[in-house]
């Protein structure tokens, strides 16, 4: 059996895709990444996202494990 991670890894040619591309893959109901972020820094989805470096026009990125993370979250607390 696979895991999430693996699963991402095969998905994605990166380790740490672009918010972009995670909220067009698995976000598709949220149409801009200001929005996905307001609802990040809302507490109201719990995704980890960073920037690759310091600089504040640096594109936010999620990091594959923590995509992973949330996703096995989501998925246990929908059987739940």
């Amino acid at each position: 059996m696979t895991t999430t991670l693996e699963q991402l890894r095969r998905q994605f040619a990166t380790p740490c895709p672009s918010l972009t591309a995670v909220r067009e893959q698995y976000f598709t109901h949220i149409r801009t990444d200001r929005h996905l972020l307001n609802e990040i820094k809302a507490g109201r989805i719990e995704l980890v996202v960073k920037r690759l470096h310091c600089s504040v026009r640096a594109k936010p990125v999620v990091y594959l494990h923590d995509l992973a993370d949330y996703l096995d979250a989501q998925a246990t607390s929908q059987a739940a």
